[in-house]
């Protein structure tokens, strides 16, 4: 009896963690693979030409691969487990041209605060508390403006895309009604943005240009992570 009920549980319990155990292992290597791959020098140079040159086909593969990596990750952390996100390709897709947009913003932004500095509109006489300042506005308006909306917008993009996997067809009020927008304002906008995002990009525009691109690309791991772990829809139907 004891060999007939327990041991499947067992070596079904066993496999299972050999899997995730291999999972974790290849989510790790891919990690060290990239990140070797940004700062060999030889590499870390092909990569920041490849940048420079095509600034907007990088940014959707950094995101669309990174931040892809952050859904899994959240997921393994959430089930204890790996699993594919639900209509993973579609999500790639998506993040790939967050990215894009991502990279425009990130020269916009900039561009816009230094031009307050360099006319003279904002002035600092200290060199370095105005390197401070300028990264720290930066990473200010930027996310209460466009960070706000982009990761409402991708709250909404990601729902519609797992509901359209199930085969369902919601409108844009059954949309915006299914989502948890209360967790969405309390937790996102009110304490990621303040305590994460905001000194993160600080740091972020305090680098030089290049290095912007290596930091947002980890950044864009853990965003991953924390619009999947904490997106809980107020229904599972329409």
């Amino acid at each position: 009896m004891y060999n007939e009920v327990c041991c499947p549980d067992q070596f079904g319990g066993t496999r299972l963690m050999k899997r995730t155990l291999f999972g974790d292992l290849l989510w790790l290597f891919i990690l060290l693979v990239i990140t070797a791959f940004l700062i060999i020098p030889q590499t870390q140079q092909l990569f920041i030409q490849l940048t420079n040159r095509y600034p907007y086909g990088m940014g959707f593969l950094k995101f669309a691969i990174l931040a892809t990596m952050g859904e899994m990750l959240a997921l393994r952390l959430a089930h204890r487990t790996w699993q594919r996100p639900k209509g993973m390709v579609f999500k790639m897709i998506t993040w790939g041209l967050i990215g894009m947009l991502i990279t425009f913003m990130f020269i916009f932004y900039a561009e816009g605060i230094s031009t307050l500095f360099d006319q003279g509109l904002i002035y600092i006489q200290n060199e370095a508390l105005a390197s401070i300042l300028q990264a720290f506005l930066i990473s200010l308006i930027m996310n209460l403006t466009f960070g706000i909306v982009f990761m409402g917008l991708h709250r909404m993009s990601d729902t519609y895309i797992e509901m359209w996997i199930d085969r369902k067809r919601p409108s844009l009020n059954a949309l915006i009604e299914i989502i948890d927008w209360d967790s969405f304002i309390s937790f996102v906008v009110f304490k990621t943005i303040p305590l994460f995002w905001i000194p993160a990009h600080t740091i972020t525009f305090l680098l030089p240009p290049h290095y912007r691109v290596v930091v947002a690309a980890y950044l864009s791991i853990i965003l991953g992570a924390i619009l999947i772990y904490f997106k809980k829809p107020k229904k599972q139907t329409v």
